[in-house]
């Protein structure tokens, strides 16, 4: 009986301790061109199994910070991995410990991390926020791997950012597409931006579980976030 309570005490605290931590080390970086311009924020690493997003976006700000790339106008906020625990358990959720909380379901819901974000969402103009499906939107029913989803964004520039991904791929059933579904996942970043008139881009690579290697991923985010920044003349 000792060791049961033992264990559900150890088991609580532990899942405190991570409740807390986990908000905190997430790290959120600036980049100021004190010229007026569209203020962009890029979200990766929402869900810790899904890790390109959070490789090319820290890519991204090392860049920045050494100066090897310089914005020619607006600013740029990078949260490079918004779940860190997430991340080093290789996990979806935001802890592995007691409830399973998807963190794209929590916004408006007073949460830490989201509540943080909502506040940077409602001071950027452009968000993109990077995911990885488990298989092909061409190719597997249920989903939306490999394809962009957008708000507010002009569909020439959609179709500019899919020529660009696919021009190496010569699977047909493998190509990047428009995701054009007209609902809306309850409490995510993307009603979230929605609701407040933001443009707004889901970025789906194929990723889970490595069904694409990780560093082909990486390039398709970069080729992604490279054009938008240069199309708004951010970089």
């Amino acid at each position: 009986m000792y060791i049961q309570l033992f264990i559900f005490i150890a088991t609580f605290l532990v899942g405190i301790i991570l409740y807390f931590t986990c908000s905190f080390s997430v790290s959120i970086n600036s980049f100021n061109s004190n010229k007026q311009g569209l203020k962009v924020l890029l979200v990766g690493g929402t869900h810790g199994n899904e890790p390109s997003g959070s490789h090319s976006l820290l890519v991204l700000q090392n860049l920045l910070k050494k100066g090897k790339l310089k914005l020619k106008s607006g600013k740029v906020t990078i949260i490079h991995n918004v779940n860190p625990c997430g991340y080093y358990f290789d996990n979806r959720h935001y802890s592995v410990i007691g409830k399973k909380m998807d963190l794209n379901r929590m916004y408006n819901q007073n949460f830490p991390i989201n509540k943080k974000i909502e506040k940077l969402v409602n001071k950027h103009d452009l968000i993109l926020d990077f995911h990885e499906g488990w298989g092909y939107i061409g190719q597997q029913k249920g989903s939306i791997g490999s394809s962009i989803t957008t708000l507010n964004i002009p569909f020439k520039q959609q179709k500019e950012i899919l020529d660009l991904l696919n021009k190496d791929i010569t699977e047909i059933d493998k190509k990047w597409l428009i995701n054009d579904m007209r609902f809306e996942v309850d409490d995510s970043l993307r009603e979230y931006a929605m609701i407040r008139k933001k443009k707004y881009m889901l970025i789906e690579t194929t990723g889970q579980k490595n069904v694409q290697p990780l560093h082909l991923r990486i390039k398709q985010n970069n080729i992604i976030t490279t054009y938008l920044l240069k199309k708004y003349g951010v970089l």
